[in-house]
């Protein structure tokens, strides 16, 4: 019986990360904030009620931190400018 409520917790684990990977398609709006926090507080409870359960969800392993972006000067300062060939 124990088997067969870590299976229950692992399908509901991957219905609710179906859920939240639907759901960030949708348009921004304050009821898509509201679901996706909803799902993510589930996830989160049925990842803790059960430890032992190791799941991990294809589509958020191959999500890689957000890089930082450097954005340079438009134009470079105290540097001239090269407008004719050097042949």
């Amino acid at each position: 019986m124990f088997e067969n409520t870590k299976d229950t917790i692992r399908q509901w684990i991957k219905l609710e990360h179906w859920r939240l990977h639907s759901v960030e398609e949708w348009p921004q709006s304050a009821h898509k904030i509201a679901v996706l926090e909803s799902i993510r507080a589930t996830l989160t409870r049925l990842e803790q009620s059960n430890e032992t359960v190791e799941m991990l969800c294809t589509v958020c392993a191959s999500r890689r931190p957000k890089s930082n972006v450097i954005e340079f000067p438009r134009k470079a300062h105290g540097l001239t400018l090269v407008t004719r060939p050097a042949a």
